[in-house]
């Protein structure tokens, strides 16, 4: 997966998608990288403090 794809999927996971999800919108990559992904930016993300824990599934 390069950088480019790696990005869209980290976009994705911003918008609140879940691991699930991801797997079934990009079918072409495997499961592993990204779920590394998901994990690294879910480790990494920032809880603000007028967060609502509202998640969006868009599939």
């Amino acid at each position: 997966m390069n950088k480019k794809d790696q990005m869209t999927v980290e976009n994705f996971v911003s918008t609140g998608m879940e691991l699930e999800t991801l797997y079934t919108c990009f079918p072409d990559f495997s499961k592993e990288e990204i779920a590394e992904i998901y994990n690294n930016y879910k480790d990494n993300e920032m809880p603000t403090s007028n967060s609502t824990g509202m998640r969006i599934n868009c599939s």
